[in-house]
């Protein structure tokens, strides 16, 4: 999809809200990294369409005040929106993504930005193989 195409968005069809799959999703292990963000993620046959799903996580313990957890998690779904037009997902295919924040400083927007684009890529490579 050319850029100028691309609509921006992150609509909450494309969000994961169900704490039992992301727990799973986390439990099972497969995951790219690339500081500060890890991306768990889990690949299921989807016989309607494709489909890209994501939750971001940011954990109590690093960051203890809520504003800051939430200012991390903009920073990330920004990141995300920004960089997701780029992805490619085979055809009838589901990928659940968890990005979680492994630092435990507060990062710019351009860690973030760097980082979502070596996970995309790593993420790619990981399909294509």
């Amino acid at each position: 999809m050319p850029i100028e195409d691309a609509k921006f968005t992150l609509p909450k069809s494309a969000r994961l809200k169900s704490s039992l799959l992301i727990k799973n999703i986390v439990r099972q292990r497969d995951a790219v990294f690339s500081f500060p963000i890890k991306c768990f993620y889990s690949m299921e046959k989807n016989e309607d369409r494709k489909a890209l799903k994501v939750a971001f996580l940011v954990s109590k313990k690093r960051f203890h005040h809520a504003v800051e957890r939430n200012r991390v998690k903009r920073l990330l779904r920004e990141a995300y929106r920004i960089h997701n037009q780029e992805f490619e997902l085979p055809e009838n295919l589901a990928l659940n993504l968890c990005w979680m924040m492994v630092g435990s400083e507060l990062p710019t927007f351009h860690q973030v930005e760097v980082a979502a684009q070596q996970i995309f890529q790593q993420l790619q490579a990981k399909l294509k193989a």
